[in-house]
């Protein structure tokens, strides 16, 4: 039975790929933060296939470790967790500069690193950034900008794991019809959809399936897609 790891996997993108993967066959390493959410989805998932539910909080470097001890193999590994931060620039404070930082990269990046071994040959990681890292769009210069790291630690990384054959990628989502949004107005709505070509948001379904088409193809490596719905084209 192959096996994945999906990190910030108890809502929105992340639970949907982690679904999905069950419905593969897979034996799913879902993981969250709040112990409330670990708990509905565990309910949720019942009977619906072979997973365990990490709890462990990705802001804190110390999660690398114990989540090395909790994963014996992996096949899949996707990078999903992170965080925005919406302070205008003048305003931004290096505390929550280096939050967004660490949630989005740093702990992401040392994940990887300590999971090395337990990736097998032909393995894939997968990274999930945003379209925020490909065009200055985003209200969150943090986020877009720890998103565009994202982008070009891709390829840096696809050398490293080159020789063990495993794959290393990054889709990069336009605006995602999730929770990330709650709060938002009618109107704001309205008017990130119109930047779509397609004229609405994506759902998380669409950024599942672009992920398990990459998992599906051992010849795409080294690459950030864009899934967006043709962002910005207008």
């Amino acid at each position: 039975m192959k096996t994945a790891f999906i990190t910030g996997s108890t809502k929105g993108i992340g639970k949907q790929i982690g679904v999905d993967l069950l419905k593969k066959g897979y034996y799913v390493y879902f993981n969250g933060n709040s112990k409330q959410a670990c708990h509905c989805l565990s309910v949720e998932l019942e009977n619906k296939g072979n997973f365990t539910i990490l709890k462990e909080n990705l802001s804190d470097i110390e999660c690398i470790e114990s989540i090395n001890e909790q994963i014996p193999k992996l096949d899949v590994l996707v990078l999903n967790a992170g965080i925005t931060d919406r302070t205008k620039f003048g305003k931004v404070s290096l505390y929550n500069w280096n939050k967004v930082f660490n949630m989005n990269l740093t702990i992401p990046f040392f994940l990887v690193q300590e999971l090395k071994d337990k990736i097998k040959p032909n393995g894939k990681i997968i990274f999930i950034s945003s379209i925020s890292g490909c065009t200055t769009d985003s209200t969150s210069m943090a986020y877009g900008v720890s998103k565009g790291a994202i982008n070009i630690l891709v390829p840096y990384l696809a050398k490293e794991f080159a020789e063990k054959k495993v794959t290393v990628n990054a889709i990069a989502p336009g605006y995602i019809d999730t929770g990330w949004h709650k709060g938002k107005n009618q109107a704001q709505i309205k008017r990130i959809e119109k930047k779509h070509l397609v004229n609405r948001l994506g759902t998380t379904k669409e950024i599942s399936k672009a992920v398990i088409s990459i998992i599906e193809n051992d010849f795409i490596n080294a690459q950030v897609i864009r899934v967006d719905g043709g962002f910005g084209l207008l």
